[in-house]
């Protein structure tokens, strides 16, 4: 069956669940259900959904994690605090702002990779992170002509902006991790950056517990935890490996610019349904950053091997290009 999967369709239609999964967020947590446990069970049932995939081969699974295992305990730090960071922004915070940041997340990768990879950062470079910056700024609220002090307050800093340019920065960095360990099995990345966030929505529904009152936390409707399980058992499960395959699988430039649906949707869904509240110098904020994602997109390298895990041999095998 994998072989009729076209990447660059599974890499859109993940990308466009991603930009849009503010949607059913939203909707279980009114259905009654803190942030926190509604995330904690999404990612919990997704870890194990995926171990169970591992287990078949769980021998050979463990040789290969005694092998790599600094790398999968880095992606689970930084890939865990990543998804969680960005999940958690969604429901707290404003879904356009919240998206615009994350969306730096080019900026943080050029950093990194200069910085660890020793890539070169180029004119196209240097063009994208000027872009970037100027987007965020104008998204802030720092606009031409006007009292930007005053529009910062008029549109404060909130606990999902912040979130957003954590998510941001984890998640470049956690590419940086992916990248560096093009020998370590997909599934196994991806099992290590679930349990992460799992593990960190565990600290978060701990920490409100401890912060609110406990009982209120308890009182949870039947109908929300299912919801949130089934959210993870398909919604959630279905992005996160729809991504990563996609993206193993196309050059990085083809992957980059697909994936910057992630916002064109977030946005256009924002709009749809009253959730955009941006001025104009907004909006133009959002193309600056549009932009940059874009130019980073044509600059990029081609995607490097990847190794994919099939499960029915129990081997690994290495090419971005065949989903046979």
């Amino acid at each position: 069956m994998r072989r009729y999967l076209n990447p660059a369709a599974v890499l859109f239609l993940a990308s466009v669940l991603w930009g849009s999964a503010w949607i059913p967020l939203n909707a279980i947590e009114s259905a009654g259900i803190s942030h926190s446990l509604l995330l904690l069970l999404a990612y919990s049932v997704a870890s194990v959904l995926t171990a169970v995939i591992l287990w078949r081969q769980w021998h050979r699974v463990l040789a290969h994690w005694q092998q790599n295992k600094a790398l999968l305990a880095g992606i689970f730090l930084v890939g865990g605090l990543a998804n969680a960071s960005f999940s958690l922004a969604l429901l707290e915070g404003n879904v356009v702002r919240v998206m615009v940041l994350f969306y730096l997340l080019p900026v943080w990768s050029t950093l990194l990779g200069r910085l660890f990879l020793h890539e070169t950062v180029d004119v196209s470079k240097a063009l994208m992170i000027v872009l970037a910056l100027l987007g965020v700024v104008l998204v802030a609220g720092i606009q031409p002509g006007s009292d930007w002090q005053t529009n910062l307050l008029k549109t404060p800093w909130g606990t999902g902006d912040t979130l957003g340019l954590i998510a941001g920065f984890t998640y470049a960095a956690n590419n940086i991790l992916f990248r560096k360990g093009q020998q370590v099995a997909l599934v196994l990345k991806a099992e290590s950056m679930l349990l992460g966030a799992a593990f960190f929505m565990l600290l978060s529904w701990l920490w409100q517990a401890d912060t609110q009152n406990a009982d209120q936390l308890l009182q949870v409707s039947a109908s929300a935890v299912l919801l949130a399980i089934l959210y993870g058992a398909t919604w959630l499960l279905a992005v996160s490996f729809g991504s990563q395959w996609g993206v193993s699988h196309l050059p990085a430039s083809r992957s980059s610019l697909i994936i910057i649906m992630e916002l064109v949707t977030a946005v256009l869904t924002a709009w749809w349904l009253g959730e955009a509240q941006l001025s104009l110098w907004g909006w133009l904020g959002c193309v600056c950053i549009m932009s940059a994602a874009l130019l980073d997109s044509m600059s990029a390298e081609v995607s490097p091997d990847v190794k994919t895990w099939v499960p029915a041999s129990g081997q690994f095998r290495s090419s971005p290009w065949r989903s046979d």
